[in-house]
């Protein structure tokens, strides 16, 4: 019944806007009425300058839920503290938020509790200071067919922090593209451990040498200001 419901409303709208490709993608074997794509944005926040963080941390700000506990993350940690004699002294796990009880029982289990710093919840502005002063911040998407086409509002937030992204997904997920596009950061889907273990290493060196920071491009169009031009050009369409 609501898929009938979903061909009325699109095929009755003027256009349509929706908030991913895939979305878009979906939508367009349903109707022929126009579709754009809005997604959501950054507002710019006044933040005064952070200091980045002496120890190498590895940040996730937001909910952390059981659906998303990247196992293949804690076992690239247990490696690396394995197999690099200095990497456990500078690690940090820290973890803004609400945090599920599975995601804290697997990193107990895989021996990373020395390393976390669980903050619980902070102010919004305590949280984009964190979000400027962690060496590297971590986007975790459950891995569902379903959850393809979600962007997470954080991700925009992340992207102007200056901070180099870890986001792991489902493969062929819409913030993928968006990651790759600004050079802030690298997606990993759920089966390329290997890879994930190799960024992280070379995003620790860089930790080391002083020179660890995301060079973002193309940021602008991602701003609240330019989506919403973006939108007011699209309703001029009808008036």
């Amino acid at each position: 019944k609501h898929k009938d419901l979903e061909c009325k409303v699109l095929n009755s709208a003027d256009t349509i806007i929706v908030t991913s490709n895939t979305t878009k993608t979906e939508f367009q074997s349903i109707t022929n009425k126009p579709i754009a794509v809005i997604t959501n944005g950054y507002d710019t926040e006044n933040v005064a300058k952070q200091a980045l963080d002496t120890k190498f941390s590895l940040a996730h700000i937001g909910s952390f839920l059981s659906e998303r506990n990247p196992q293949l993350f804690w076992e690239c940690l247990v490696e690396l503290i394995d197999e690099i004699p200095d990497f456990k002294s500078h690690l940090e796990i820290k973890l803004i938020g609400a945090v599920s009880q599975e995601v804290l029982e697997s990193i107990s289990q895989f021996g990373l509790n020395l390393y976390l710093n669980n903050l619980g919840y902070v102010s919004h502005t305590e949280a984009i200071a964190h979000q400027r002063k962690s060496q590297v911040l971590l986007l975790i998407e459950i891995n569902s067919e379903d959850t393809k086409s979600i962007i997470p509002g954080k991700l925009f937030e992340y992207m102007v922090s200056g901070r180099p992204i870890i986001a792991i997904g489902p493969n062929g997920s819409d913030f993928a593209e968006i990651i790759t596009h600004t050079n802030t950061g690298v997606f990993f889907d759920y089966s390329q451990k290997m890879k994930l273990k190799s960024v992280l290493l070379g995003f620790y060196n860089q930790f080391l040498e002083g020179k660890l920071q995301s060079n973002a491009v193309g940021l602008q169009q991602y701003s609240r200001k330019s989506l919403t031009e973006k939108l007011v050009k699209l309703l001029r369409n009808y008036e």
